[in-house]
């Protein structure tokens, strides 16, 4: 069962490749919004995105490709004219009973932009590379660690997340080509 949880999470991971993990959420009560029209499933050519309402205001993500299946909470975003899903796994992260309790998967949250009407959805996820390259020139200060394998942790409190996704929602080049979903 665990092996099959971090299958599903490394499998979401390579479909969803410029995730940029998180500790912080990048939602607050006051930002938080709830459209019914993202519930339902949505579909591209590999993958199957089913939105149902959680209990709270947010949703709840059965993601599932050819092969591997996950399962999120994912809270839509209102900042400015734009919207963002910031996405949260629900597996257990640790357990007595196997390997997971020596290490243990770390809990993060990770966004995207998205774009949706009835039947059409674009999720735009952050390029890490852009990240990288400001990183780089010094042209961006948000908190952040660099783990091992060179992954960029994003360590910033939630208002300071917010700001940076604002300020960077229209600059095409901070995201890579959406996910096309469709009814």
């Amino acid at each position: 069962m665990k092996k099959t949880i971090i299958i599903s999470t490394l499998a979401l991971a390579a479909a969803l490749n410029s995730c940029i993990p998180s500790l912080h959420p990048l939602y607050s009560e006051d930002k938080l919004a709830f459209r019914e029209e993202v519930l339902g499933e949505w579909k591209n050519d590999k993958e199957t995105w089913a939105f149902s309402r959680g209990e709270g205001k947010y949703y709840e993500l059965a993601f599932s490709d050819e092969d591997e299946r996950a399962e999120f909470k994912v809270h839509l975003v209102r900042l400015g004219s734009h919207y963002f899903f910031d996405f949260y796994n629900t597996e257990n992260r640790c357990s007595n009973d196997d390997g997971l309790a020596i290490a243990p998967l770390l809990a993060t949250h990770s966004f995207a932009k998205v774009e949706f009407d009835k039947n059409d959805m674009k999720i735009y996820f952050f390029d890490i590379e852009w990240l990288e390259k400001l990183f780089e020139q010094r042209k961006i200060r948000i908190k952040h660690e660099i783990m091992e394998e060179d992954i960029i942790v994003l360590t910033a409190p939630t208002a300071d997340l917010q700001e940076f996704v604002r300020k960077y929602a229209e600059e095409e080049q901070a995201f890579m080509s959406p996910e096309h979903l469709r009814r």
